[in-house]
């Protein structure tokens, strides 16, 4: 942690504070590592192969919406608009605002909203140093908000930020800290061998993610689906007791779920290792839940007729075929079907085997 002073700020709440800084100050303070970016109150990360296959976790940005937001600067176009900082509390942190309206930071200070803008006025920045460019930045004069959040918080106030961004709905539910199925899979991702194993930045998994076998936001549209009548807190906290334990379980029996080889292969065909499947796992958990010996019936999913070819799910669920590939039909309606036919199918096989 570096020590940095914030001139002219205007305290407008218990942990907000408000000043104008240039984008000559914002550009080298980004630079500086003064301000820095935090996946964790952000959009997240993502996985860069390097020429020499080393993985490097990097940021998670729009390369384009920096460009134009750049070439907006440089055209004069570009109208300034607030930025939010955060300064991190972690505990180690020291803040003080003197009455010549300084504000002393000791701590770490993040990004939390004007991304794309503070790596625009980075550019421009380096432009001007390498002599390309000729650009005042002090002209560029930016309202800025600094903020006093812990992580939750600052994961709220992105939320917030994010419901006008283009962000996906994974990493927007991500943030949604008092949605009750958000609760119960980020207890999931605590407490259960789903750890590690949810993408909480795409809607979807990429083929050669060798990772992740769900989205944050396929887990919670799901809960939401299946356990309708969750309505407090408490309930989700047991919920989510009760899917660690199934899932565990889950991970265990399944082998496309816990082998990446074996899960690129069987998409092929089926639908067991899919993002998708996750609904009507969920959508199981709760048939058998008040089961007294619940875990013995979990074997009968490998009895569902999951083959993507299956006339069961074609045109509702699955569209194409073997030469072009399966395609799955994620939409609110194709979900609620999925979900209702893996009911049906797996209650028929429960009824058998308590017959």
């Amino acid at each position: 942690m570096s020590e940095y002073v914030f001139r002219n700020v205007s305290q407008i709440g218990e942990r907000e504070y408000q000043t104008v800084i240039d984008g000559q100050e914002l550009a080298q303070m980004w630079r500086d590592g003064i301000i820095t970016y935090n996946p964790e109150i952000q959009r997240g990360t993502k996985v860069k192969v390097g020429k020499d296959n080393s993985e490097v976790e990097v940021a998670v940005f729009s390369k384009a919406n920096v460009k134009k937001i750049y070439t907006s600067m440089l055209s004069g176009q570009y109208f300034t608009d607030m930025i939010t900082l955060n300064i991190l509390e972690d505990g180690s942190e020291k803040i003080e605002l003197d009455d010549e309206g300084n504000l002393t930071v000791d701590g770490e200070i993040n990004i939390a909203d004007g991304q794309h803008r503070i790596r625009a006025l980075a550019m421009i920045l380096e432009g001007n140093e390498k002599g390309n460019l000729a650009f005042d930045l002090t002209e560029l004069k930016f309202p800025v908000k600094i903020t006093h959040y812990d992580v939750q918080t600052a994961q709220q106030q992105f939320h917030q930020f994010s419901q006008g961004l283009k962000i996906s709905s994974s990493r927007a539910e991500y943030f949604n800290q008092t949605g009750l199925a958000n609760i119960v899979v980020r207890e999931l991702m605590k407490n259960s061998d789903l750890a590690g194993r949810v993408e909480v930045v795409r809607n979807s998994i990429p083929k050669n993610d060798e990772r992740h076998i769900v989205t944050f936001a396929t887990l919670v549209n799901a809960i939401q689906l299946v356990y309708e009548d969750l309505e407090t807190r408490v309930q989700a906290i047991e919920l989510s007791k009760y899917l660690a334990e199934f899932f565990n379980e889950l991970i265990n029996l399944i082998p496309e779920l816990h082998n990446y080889e074996k899960r690129a292969q069987s998409k092929e065909t089926s639908l067991v290792g899919e993002n998708f499947m996750f609904y009507g796992y969920v959508a199981i958990s709760r048939l058998i839940r008040d089961k007294e010996n619940w875990k013995e019936y979990l074997p009968l999913i490998n009895e569902l007729d999951l083959l993507k070819s299956s006339k069961v799910w074609y045109g509702e669920v699955i569209k194409g075929g073997k030469e072009k590939g399966y395609t799955i039909v994620n939409t609110i309606d194709s979900r609620k079907t999925f979900v209702n036919k893996i009911a049906k199918m797996f209650n028929k096989l429960l009824n058998e085997r308590t017959a």
